[in-house]
């Protein structure tokens, strides 16, 4: 997988942008505000950093502005380019899930699962269990083959095997919902 293949920080900020306004129109403060709690801890960008590519979307026109009330609000609407632009973001490789941006373009690509059709979103969660599969064998590795055993070092990484075990069960049953396979 080439670098340049995988979503980048802007890349990641539009998903968010594009995803929050799916559901339906909101102001840039309430864009920033979801934007900010999507990922938890891992992901908070700033709200100049947010604005800016709210701003940017709508001027390639993946957001539609419309002025709202008489305080001069803005709703931004997301346009029919903009649909396509996040089933695109929601397509793209995000590299190991170890890595935080990727994380959290995992994260991002959960929440937004519902904007594809079920056979895209059986993709979207192939490649996520394809990834974390990954993750767990390099934490297996690493428990396996560290030479430091000091005990928290080892409890430790058997910690991160069993989280890795723990979120891609989670993936495997979030891939049985999607293919209609269980209920909600």
């Amino acid at each position: 997988m080439d670098a340049c293949d995988l979503l980048s920080p802007n890349n990641v900020i539009d998903l968010a942008v594009l995803g929050v306004t799916s559901e339906g129109a909101r102001t840039a403060a309430e864009v920033v505000a979801v934007v900010k709690r999507l990922a938890g801890s891992r992901f908070r960008p700033i709200t100049d950093v947010v604005a800016g590519r709210i701003a940017a979307l709508a001027e390639i026109g993946f957001l539609t502005p419309e002025p709202a009330g008489a305080a001069g609000e803005v709703l931004y609407h997301l346009s029919p380019a903009g649909r396509a632009q996040v089933q695109r973001l929601l397509r793209m490789q995000s590299g190991s899930p170890a890595d935080a941006l990727a994380a959290v373009c995992a994260c991002l690509k959960i929440c937004f699962l519902e904007m594809l059709d079920a056979d895209a979103r059986g993709a979207v969660i192939e490649d996520l269990l394809t990834a974390h599969r990954r993750a767990l064998d390099d934490a297996e590795t690493a428990l396996a083959g560290c030479p430091c055993r000091c005990s928290l070092v080892q409890r430790w990484l058997a910690h991160d095997v069993e989280r890795w075990r723990a979120e891609l069960g989670w993936l495997e049953a979030l891939h049985g919902v999607a293919a209609g396979r269980v209920g909600l």
